[in-house]
């Protein structure tokens, strides 16, 4: 990664998810929602790797958090979660990796084509396992406690 001041990751990486959020479509009042998650994600991911994480380990934490702020945000302004989770996490997805890659490829150096590439796809999964694992995490125990209270009210009836 390429050191620059953390307050031009801040910048840009706000800048992108919200730039995002806006091809999808996402309503007005979500778009700085939107645009706070996906900094957030990548400003815990540039901290991580700069103390000294691994760069599945990062993108695993990061997205973690992302999915947990999505969830949560959705609940409290009665929007789906989907609106949260792409620009939330975009700015994890290795863009420079994934064009090495390719360019690698093209040179005919397959062997670093195929070192980058799994370390992209390593990466890649870190991102989706982190978000697998906060929603099914939310997922559960939000049907336990809506269960939990239909019982209750069944039991007062």
């Amino acid at each position: 990664m390429i050191w620059m001041p953390l307050y031009i990751h801040i910048i840009f990486s706000y800048l992108a998810a919200v730039g995002f959020a806006v091809f999808l479509n996402s309503p007005k009042k979500t778009l700085y929602i939107a645009g706070a998650i996906g900094m957030i994600s990548w400003i815990i991911y540039v901290i991580l790797m700069r103390i000294g994480f691994d760069m599945m380990s990062s993108n695993f934490v990061a997205a973690s958090v992302a999915a947990l702020l999505c969830e949560i945000l959705a609940r409290k302004m009665k929007k789906p979660t989907i609106l949260f989770v792409v620009p939330g996490i975009i700015t994890l997805i290795p863009g420079l990796g994934l064009y090495n890659t390719m360019s690698y490829v093209i040179e005919g150096d397959f062997q670093q084509a195929f070192a980058t590439g799994a370390n992209v796809l390593f990466a890649s999964g870190a991102i989706a396992l982190g978000v697998i694992v906060v929603f099914s995490l939310f997922r559960t125990y939000y049907k336990k406690s809506t269960m939990e209270k239909s019982i209750e009210k069944s039991e007062l009836a």
